[in-house]
């Protein structure tokens, strides 16, 4: 299992439900990475901004931490944990 920490900008795909953000999926290195399942999620206020981050899986054993800023509406890979 290896660890990396990334916080490179992505694209996400998300659902807005009764004030919640679901992220569907993301595309990274030129790939489509559908999300299956939401392992946790979390807040943390930076400075005015909020970040929602989310630990997510694909099709795959890996996992991933998306992190969606309020302050500039952006979305950002912030680690990735990859199997094998």
């Amino acid at each position: 299992m290896q660890y990396e920490e990334l916080f490179e900008p992505i694209e996400v795909i998300t659902y807005f439900r009764e004030g919640k953000l679901i992220p569907l999926k993301f595309r990274w290195n030129g790939r489509v990475y559908p999300v299956r399942k939401i392992h946790g999620q979390w807040k943390e206020n930076q400075g005015l901004a909020r970040q929602y981050h989310f630990s997510v899986s694909s099709d795959g054993p890996d996992c991933f931490e998306l992190i969606f800023d309020t302050g500039d509406f952006s979305w950002q890979l912030a680690r990735v944990c990859l199997e094998g």
